[in-house]
C-alpha cells in the first residue's frame, strides 16, 4: 500500500469503505453488462434454410434464396432411416438434380420403425449405414457439380436416449473425413437435459428447433408453431450451453384435422389456405391471432362430407390453419438477434419457400422479415379489355378482365380485403368471378347527411362492383371477368380496404387505367 493511501486509511476509514464497497460494485455492473450478448444487427446473421421434400428444390428458387434472402447454406433432406425386420436401410433418397453455387448439408431423418426401435438399435450399425448414404449422395453430387460441406442426423431422440445418441454420432464421425462438418437438430424437450452436452460434444455444430415443440392434440388446445416464450427460453439455453449453432425458425403453416368431437385426425404440412378459405363447403367459425404473437389461428367446420387435396372430412369436422406472418418471423429474428450471442453461426429457415408451395411464406416476405423491415402492403389493380377466343372484331363496352395482385410482403387476413370499383349506372351487364373470390353489384347513394351509402342492388342499377377475395397471399393473382352495355371510361375510380395480418389496416383510392384488347 502506497504512503498516500495509509494516511487516507487512517484519516478516513469510512470513506475508504464506501470507496471500497462502490469498487465492488461496479466490478458486479461490468460482470452483469459483460453477461448480458450482445445484439446482432439485422443482415449481419448469415442465413440458411431447410429443404424438406422428396426431390431437391430447382435450382432457380436455390437461386433465388441466394439472391433476394442471402442464403449461404441449404440443409437438404437427403433420405430416412429406415428399420424394417431388423435391417436398417436409407429409403426416399433424393431424385433429381441437386443444386449448385450453395454450400449443401446432407440430412437424414428417421422413420416411425426406427424411432420405436432407436433404444434397441445398433449404434455402429446405424452410423455405418448414415455414412454409407452419405458417401453415395456425396458422390453423386461431385456429378452434379455441387458442393457438400456436411452432413445433418435429424433424429427425434427421446430426451432419456441422447446417451445413446451421443454413442451413434462419436460412432459417425469416425466414417466421416475430417473436412466434413458433422451436425444434427435438436428438439425443444432436450434443452434442460444434462445429457444434451455429451451430445453435442460429437458435432461441429447443431440446430435448435425453436418452433413445434408441441402439436394441440384436441381443437380446444390453443398452441402455436412458434410462442415466444419458447423462443426466448430455446436460444437463451442454448447459448449458456455454449456451442456453436443455428437458431431453427418457421416460416410454414399447416393444416389439423380435428373430428366433430374435438379429437385430432391428421396433421398436413402442405395444404394450400387459399384453397381452403374459398371451399364453399367449409365455414370459417374462428379468426384470431395467437397471444402475444401475429400468428394466425383460423378454424373452419365441414358442411358435408367432402374431400379436398386428398383429405377426407366428415361433416361436423373441424379444420384448423396455423398460419405465420412476416411479423412472427420478424419478431423471432429479432429475439434471436438480441439472445443468441457470439456462438450464433447463422438463422436457418424451415422451409425454403418454393414457387410451388403455398403453404410457406414467400421469399420476399422471409427476406423482409429476417431484415427486420415491417411487412410492405401494396395491391396492384389492372383493368384490361378482353377478346373472346375466335372474335377478331369487339363491340363497345363487353369483356373485360379486372386483374388484383398482391405485389407486397403483406398478406391479407381471410375475408378482410374488398376492392369497389365505381362505374356507370346501368353499365354493367354480367360479373363473373373465380372460386378464391365473391363478387356483388352495389348501389353507392348519398343519405341525408350527405354520406355515402352503399346497398346490394341489381347489376342493371348498380354503380359498384365490390369484389371480395376470400384470400390474397403475396404473388398471388385473381381475375374477374365483367361484361358491359357501354364502355369503360378511360379512368376507373377504385377504393381498396384490407386489414393485414400484422393488425395493420390499409386503405387506397385512386383511379385505374382500362387498357386496350388483351390478346390470347
Amino acid at each position: 500500500m502506497t504512503g498516500w493511501a495509509q494516511q487516507l486509511w487512517r484519516t478516513s476509514p469510512k470513506l475508504t469503505a464506501i470507496c471500497a464497497v462502490c469498487g465492488i460494485g461496479l466490478v458486479l455492473i461490468g460482470w452483469t453488462i459483460q453477461r448480458q450478448p450482445r445484439a446482432w444487427a439485422a443482415g449481419k446473421v448469415p442465413i440458411a434454410f431447410w429443404a424438406w421434400r422428396n426431390d431437391p428444390p430447382s435450382q432457380a428458387d436455390v437461386s433465388d434464396a441466394m439472391q433476394v434472402a442471402h442464403a449461404r447454406s441449404l440443409f437438404l433432406r437427403a433420405g430416412q432411416i429406415d428399420y424394417h425386420k431388423g435391417t436398417l436401410q436409407r429409403i426416399r433418397g433424393l431424385s433429381g438434380r441437386l443444386p449448385q453455387g450453395i454450400e449443401l448439408h446432407l440430412v437424414y431423418n428417421a422413420t416411425r420403425p426406427l424411432l420405436a426401435q432407436l433404444e434397441s438399435a445398433d449404434e455402429e450399425l446405424l452410423a455405418a449405414t448414415i455414412a454409407g448414404a452419405f458417401a453415395a449422395d456425396v458422390e453423386r453430387a461431385r456429378t452434379d457439380g455441387s458442393s457438400v460441406a456436411g452432413l445433418q442426423v435429424d433424429i427425434d431422440v427421446p430426451t432419456r436416449l441422447l446417451p445413446h445418441y451421443a454413442r451413434t454420432l462419436r460412432a459417425l464421425r469416425a466414417h466421416l473425413d475430417r473436412n466434413i462438418q458433422l451436425s444434427i437438430t435438436g428438439l425443444p424437450t432436450w434443452m434442460d437435459s444434462d445429457d444434451l452436452n455429451s451430445v453435442l460434444d460429437q458435432v461441429d455444430f447443431w440446430i435448435p428447433q425453436c418452433y413445434g415443440a408441441k402439436i394441440p392434440e384436441r381443437r380446444n388446445q390453443s398452441i402455436p408453431i412458434s410462442s415466444p416464450q419458447m423462443l426466448a427460453h430455446a436460444v437463451t439455453r442454448a447459448r449458456k450451453l455454449n456451442r456453436p449453432f443455428y437458431a431453427g425458425l418457421a416460416a410454414y403453416s399447416y393444416v389439423l384435422l380435428y373430428s366433430k368431437g374435438g379429437e385430432l385426425i391428421t396433421v398436413r404440412g402442405d395444404m394450400d389456405p387459399a384453397r381452403l378459405a374459398a371451399d364453399a363447403n367449409l365455414d370459417l367459425i374462428e379468426r384470431r391471432a395467437f397471444s402475444g404473437t401475429t400468428e394466425w389461428r383460423y378454424v373452419y367446420r365441414a358442411r358435408n362430407d367432402s374431400v379436398i387435396d386428398d383429405l377426407a372430412m366428415q361433416a361436423g369436422d373441424y379444420l384448423v390453419i396455423d398460419s405465420p406472418s412476416t411479423g412472427s418471423l420478424r419478431v423471432s429474428a429479432r429475439t434471436v438477434r438480441e439472445l443468441a450471442g457470439g456462438k450464433l453461426l447463422g438463422i436457418c429457415v424451415f422451409r425454403l419457400p418454393t414457387r410451388d408451395d403455398p403453404s410457406t411464406l414467400t421469399l420476399e416476405q422471409v427476406a423482409a422479415a429476417l431484415a427486420d423491415q415491417q411487412s410492405r402492403i401494396a395491391i396492384e389493380v389492372v383493368i384490361r379489355r378482353a377478346r373472346p377466343a375466335g372474335i377478331k372484331d369487339q363491340s363497345p363496352g363487353r369483356n373485360w378482365i379486372v386483374e388484383l395482385k398482391n405485389t407486397g410482403t403483406g398478406n391479407a387476413l381471410t375475408g378482410s380485403l374488398q376492392v369497389d370499383l365505381t362505374l356507370t349506372p346501368g353499365s354493367i351487364a354480367e360479373l363473373r368471378h373465380q372460386t378464391p373470390a365473391s363478387g356483388e353489384t352495389l348501389c353507392n347513394t348519398p343519405d341525408s347527411e350527405g354520406q355515402s351509402r352503399s346497398e346490394p342492388c341489381s347489376p342493371q342499377r348498380a354503380n359498384v362492383i365490390r369484389i371480395r377475395p376470400h384470400m390474397l397471399a403475396p404473388g398471388q393473382i385473381l381475375r374477374v371477368a365483367l361484361t358491359l352495355n357501354i364502355d369503360l371510361p378511360p379512368h376507373v375510380p377504385i377504393a381498396i380496404e384490407m386489414q393485414t395480418d400484422e393488425g395493420r389496416y390499409y386503405s387506397n383510392r385512386s383511379d385505374v387505367i382500362a387498357e386496350g384488347i388483351e390478346e390470347r
